[in-house]
């Protein structure tokens, strides 16, 4: 699947196919009688979802949108998100955010190795006034190029330590 052309129907099926697959987990641990495990299923899946709701209040549709296929776009690396988002008006064309993160994330991927395992943070955070996205790669990321800075209505800066690549957005 092309990462820039997922449609409605296409992201309604793939969260249609992850909440069948939790589902049917938790299912597995209560007739396994492990009812601890299926609890904790519950409450990770809910969290989970509360992270997503939270990213409304971002306000930037596109790249909320984007934040929330991320792991069917980039199936590559285990993802985990989180958000600490206070509603704001941002003064920032989100579709060039999603344009330019789009093509740092495919630099990334043609970095990996695919016998090798890969976790993806992405942290958002954002104020009444700014937001800030942090995406932080943990494994090995061979000839990894640095990502040219294009534009002036957003700040991005990229470090990589041992064998973590993090990579921060942010913009008002």
């Amino acid at each position: 699947m092309e990462n820039n052309e997922l449609d409605m129907l296409g992201a309604l099926k793939f969260a249609r196919h992850d909440f069948l697959n939790e589902l049917q987990l938790i299912l597995l641990y209560i007739d396994l009688d492990k009812k601890t495990e299926a609890r904790e299923k519950i409450l990770q899946s809910t969290e989970n979802l509360r992270q997503l709701a939270m990213l409304e209040r971002l306000r930037l549709p596109a790249l909320e949108s984007w934040l929330m296929t991320f792991p069917w776009r980039y199936n590559s690396f285990e993802t985990t998100l989180s958000c600490d988002i206070i509603a704001g008006t941002r003064s920032v064309d989100d579709k060039e955010i999603v344009t330019y993160i789009n093509r740092v994330m495919n630099e990334v991927e043609m970095a990996i190795n695919p016998m090798n395992e890969y976790q993806v943070n992405l942290v958002v955070k954002a104020t009444s006034e700014a937001w800030e996205i942090t995406i932080k790669v943990t494994g090995v990321l061979t000839g990894k190029q640095s990502i040219p800075i294009t534009n002036d209505h957003f700040y991005a800066e990229e470090t990589t330590l041992n064998e973590q690549w993090t990579f921060t957005l942010s913009g008002r």
